[in-house]
């Protein structure tokens, strides 16, 4: 059995991105039901969000689901952790921003097996895979350069052959997988689960505004931009009006100066984008694959439609 299936108890090798203004209980319930790991994009939300989330997630599905959580401030962390262990969350994915605190991940992965639950940590650089290793998640997602949202600058086919090979626990690859041919990709390279974020935003489930679909389908090959390389926490979207003005912003102020005006700018552009609908000051972020994604479609059908190509993939193969 995959080993991925066999640690979550789920039946697809498929984890749903945790995209905040994005994941919520519709999308989460509708992946799990479909057989795959669905993620509530949580991690900064109040307490009391988290637990309305959790209970209508359970309305949709009694199958596993994750909640969101950053390793990264512990009175956040600490919070969202309460409200996972009083509403008996199955899975953590826990999330992170580049640095990872050996001491503080070992201490809350410690907290959430104690009370029961699995643990999928995400990486976007080998060191803090490691780290979430050691400290014994379950599993680790890494997350390549194609990805939306934050990333770093190494592919996905660079990243899973390193991860794999250093990495005692199982791989999941994320970053630009999309499709069957993505999860054969990821398959050939060693990863044994297969996280996908920008194909579920283009789901009927997922309650994004309107015109973050629109903006998706419209996206050409060239239309996503990284930004904010100067924070330190770069991060792919849309090409629009706010990511011109962040690109300029860098390029015409020193580093410090500009890492400030683009933290202050981008504070809360992802919810005008996703919630509002606001594609002027709102950052829709999402991976390269956009131009792919070329119509809405079924949770269920995302999952299904993958699994089916990368079987047939599998089986058409000969060298």
């Amino acid at each position: 059995m995959n080993r991925i299936c066999e640690i979550f108890g789920i039946e697809k090798p498929i984890i749903q991105g945790a995209m905040a203004w994005a994941a919520t209980a519709p999308l989460v319930g509708a992946v799990s039901e479909a057989g795959g790991l669905g993620v509530l994009g949580v991690g900064f939300a109040p307490p009391e969000f988290v637990e309305m989330q959790i209970r209508e997630t359970k309305k949709l599905t009694d199958k596993p689901f994750a909640i969101n959580v950053f390793i990264e401030k512990e009175e956040i962390l600490s919070r969202v952790t309460e409200v996972a262990i009083a509403e008996k969350a199955p899975v953590i994915y826990a999330d992170t921003i580049i640095g990872l605190d050996p001491a503080l991940t070992k201490k809350y992965i410690d907290i959430w097996h104690e009370n029961g639950m699995k643990v999928v940590v995400k990486a976007s650089i080998l060191n803090d895979a490691v780290i979430a290793d050691n400290a014994g998640a379950d599993a680790v997602i890494i997350k390549g350069w194609e990805a939306g949202g934050h990333v770093t600058y190494e592919t996905t086919m660079t990243l899973v052959p390193l991860a794999v090979e250093t990495l005692s626990c199982p791989v999941i690859a994320g970053g630009g997988i999309i499709d069957g041919r993505g999860i054969v990709a990821a398959m050939a390279l060693g990863a044994e689960g297969f996280e996908m974020g920008s194909a579920f935003l283009m789901t009927e489930e997922c309650d994004v505004h309107p015109n973050v679909k629109e903006a998706i389908i419209k996206s050409g090959d060239m239309d996503t931009v990284v930004t904010g390389s100067c924070t330190g926490e770069p991060c792919r979207q849309v090409v629009n009006p706010l990511s011109e003005k962040l690109c300029r912003i860098e390029d015409e102020n020193p580093k410090a100066v500009a890492a400030d005006l683009i933290r202050e700018m981008a504070s809360s552009s992802l919810r005008l984008a996703m919630a509002d609908g606001d594609m002027v000051n709102g950052a829709v972020m999402v991976g390269q694959c956009a131009s792919r994604l070329n119509k809405v479609k079924k949770a269920a059908d995302v999952i299904n439609d993958a699994m089916k190509e990368a079987k047939e993939i599998i089986g058409s193969l000969s060298l």
